[in-house]
């Protein structure tokens, strides 16, 4: 079998693992990171070749990819965008898709009304519905503007994801090329920890959180003998996080996280936690979605989310956030034995069903 040479280019350190997905000997991979060398990315000074950002180096690394067979770029921002275009036809791409590029055009579909109220600063005279229809009005012309986010993107070939339903809901308002699935590359055995009655909140301060609905509901006396973590470490600072501080801040049983965590200790939360609530209308923290089946987490998420869908078309235990307030009311927040130990089986069929030698497989074939 042919080696074939992938290029993998990265803006966000968080997200080079995900790479590891193609590691297999008849893959060539080489890492790109349109970024300065950082404490952060350390990990990747090695095994990575860096770029700053800038035209000189985006000729550049174009002529480095002209000998590439598949390149996958991994979220798509201005630079990224350029470099995209710069690509030979000749040669398959794929976007690994995060979600900001299309879902910023249209937050009147991915923020909540509450969320909507801060970030869009509504004037305190209108009322409800006017506001409403000028947000409507604002994020279809902003859609309309982005024009050339749709004649970029049609230069990707495949689009990568894990759940087909989120692929069917892009459909209906963006332009996307074929759908890959994406295979999840671990599989988890079961392990009992003792639970507290803590609950964690998001997973950053980014407003596709729509952290005030949630805070709202447990901003109520009724619900002391509660302690909840606040993934608050990164993300835009400004109006929007200011309000969610502010809007919680009397409460003593909130703690905010905004320092980066090593992954024991971002574990060790999860551990000790008895539920993880996602308020996000969009594929959004996977990554923590993933860690709470493991550790036994009851997952609340958004009924609007296509990932909730996915997860419980797979058999896997999800609540509704319309269900947080009575299961606090009631002490309902934790998953039994039984329940915990379905969600990982459920959790690892997911996983033997499509497993990283299909993926590779099938990208092998279309290269």
């Amino acid at each position: 079998m042919k080696r074939k040479k992938i290029y993998h280019i990265h803006t966000d350190f968080k997200f080079i693992y995900d790479s590891q997905r193609f590691d297999v000997n008849y893959f060539d991979n080489k890492l790109i990171i349109i970024d300065n060398k950082t404490e952060y990315n350390s990990a990747y000074h090695t095994t990575g070749t860096f770029f700053v950002p800038d035209e000189k180096n985006l000729e550049h690394i174009s002529k480095i990819l002209e000998d590439a067979d598949f390149v996958v770029f991994y979220g798509l921002g201005e630079f990224k965008m350029k470099l995209l275009m710069l690509i030979p036809e000749h040669i398959k791409v794929a976007w690994r898709f995060f979600g900001y590029e299309y879902y910023s055009s249209r937050r009147d579909l991915m923020l909540s009304y509450k969320t909507l109220e801060v970030v869009e600063n509504k004037n305190v005279n209108h009322p409800d519905w006017l506001f409403k229809i000028l947000i409507y009005l604002k994020f279809m012309k902003r859609n309309l503007k982005k024009n050339n986010l749709k004649e970029v993107t049609k230069r990707f070939d495949y689009i990568l994801l894990f759940a087909e339903d989120e692929y069917k809901f892009l459909e209906k308002y963006w332009y996307v090329p074929e759908f890959i699935k994406l295979n999840i590359d671990f599989h988890f055995d079961y392990v009992e920890y003792k639970k507290t009655n803590n609950l964690i909140i998001g997973n950053s301060r980014n407003v596709y959180n729509n952290h005030l609905d949630i805070l709202e509901i447990i901003d109520d006396d009724l619900f002391r003998e509660y302690s909840f973590d606040l993934f608050f470490n990164y993300g835009d600072v400004g109006n929007y996080s200011s309000r969610v501080i502010d809007k919680i801040s009397h409460r003593k049983n909130v703690n905010f996280i905004q320092d980066f965590l090593s992954r024991e200790e971002f574990d060790s939360i999860y551990q000790y936690s008895s539920a993880l609530i996602i308020n996000s209308y969009r594929q959004l923290a996977l990554g923590n979605i993933y860690t709470a089946i493991r550790y036994g987490v009851k997952i609340y998420l958004n009924e609007k989310n296509p990932v909730m869908h996915w997860l419980k078309k797979n058999d896997i235990y999800i609540s509704s956030i319309t269900e947080l307030r009575s299961d606090l009311k009631t002490n309902n927040i934790q998953l039994s034995r039984e329940e915990s130990l379905h969600n990982i089986k459920m959790f690892n069929r997911i996983a033997e069903s499509f497993t990283k030698e299909d993926f590779c497989s099938k990208i092998y074939q279309l290269i």
